[in-house]
């Protein structure tokens, strides 16, 4: 909104449009008018605006792009292309998305120390922040870097279908005895924040992929991330997940991620994913660990077989379980991969 804070009227707007698509400093402004952008200043400065983005639903118009099969052209820092789902998954998965470019925008507004502010959605019970200066900011600092990645969207009525099993259902209340538990031991309200069970499948999957992906694609484990969507509150039920990688070196824009989603690659790379996690070094005491018991957010997984390093993973390696994936030792009913 910076080309825009010094606008008094609507009349001014006008140029600074001509302008901006003379410099191309702000691209696809041209598609609205005057009127309609005066109106969206005047809501803004206001604090009325509609379409603002809360924290709880950054994901949200991330989805809405990534599901589009045709995003728009004129994005310079996004560009995707649609290929099909490996043979052998077609079943559990419906669309992949080769991203051969994205950017990724990351703002330092405190710091914290040892809980994340992220983990309560209420302001009273979140971990004090220190601020960056003594008095209220008027820049941050930021980065932006560009990369690549895979988006993976799952078939929404195999998931349906796989949450009303009576393992998965089991291993759901594990999981939320567990968040409770850990929630209680840090003062935090134990019935808010749970992902959901979905959450865990599709966060357990994209670090078998990542390990597996990292054997390959020319990227240390490190480099690669995830984002996993799988909210089912909102507008619409969301299934998906998008492992990728941004970095401000040579490592953002390598290619060999983006070559990894094409059907013949990721269909082997699932097989030997699947294949890896169904015994783990660690078994029995890994297939076997219950969250209940000693209150932490993770059941079958662990360094030895899912783990990630915390700077991939947008959860800190928590709400974790490989037999919600594959059957293990201590579970073969609850696997969505069969």
């Amino acid at each position: 909104m910076n080309f825009f804070d010094d606008v008094e009227s609507e009349a001014e707007i006008g140029v600074i449009v001509k302008t901006l698509k003379k410099t191309g400093s702000l691209i696809g402004i041209e598609k609205y008018s005057n009127a309609e952008i005066w109106a969206a200043l005047q809501e803004i400065t206001s604090g009325k605006a509609h379409g603002s983005v809360s924290e709880s639903d950054i994901k949200g118009p991330e989805w809405d792009v990534l599901i589009n099969p045709s995003p728009p052209k004129d994005w310079p820092h996004f560009l995707s292309t649609p290929t099909s789902p490996p043979t052998a998954y077609t079943k559990e998965i419906s669309a992949v998305l080769l991203l051969e470019r994205l950017r990724e925008v990351n703002a330092l507004l405190g710091f914290t120390r040892v809980e994340a502010p992220e983990q309560s959605s209420d302001p009273d019970e979140r971990p004090e922040v220190a601020k960056l200066c003594r008095s209220a900011p008027e820049w941050v600092p930021a980065t932006e870097v560009h990369g690549e990645g895979i988006f993976i969207r799952f078939n929404e009525d195999q998931l349906q279908k796989w949450e009303k099993k009576a393992a998965v259902q089991e291993i759901d209340k594990k999981l939320m005895s567990g968040h409770r538990g850990w929630r209680n031991a840090r003062n935090l309200n134990p019935d808010e924040a749970y992902p959901g069970i979905r959450y865990a499948m599709l966060h357990t999957l994209a670090h078998l992929l990542i390990r597996e992906m990292a054997l390959e694609c020319g990227y240390n484990a490190a480099s690669i991330r995830e984002r996993i969507y799988a909210d089912t509150e909102g507008h619409q039920q969301q299934a998906g997940i998008l492992i990728y990688t941004a970095a401000a070196d040579s490592d953002g824009t390598l290619g060999g991620l983006v070559d990894l989603g094409k059907p013949e690659n990721l269909g082997r790379l699932l097989e030997s994913a699947l294949y890896r996690a169904r015994i783990c070094s660690s078994d029995p005491l890994c297939s076997e660990h219950n969250p209940e018991k000693d209150r932490s957010l993770h059941a079958a997984c662990c360094h030895a077989c899912g783990f990630v390093s915390e700077t991939s993973c947008e959860k800190g390696n928590r709400y974790l379980d490989r037999s919600l994936v594959v059957a293990t030792l201590d579970c073969a009913g609850a696997a969505f991969f069969v």
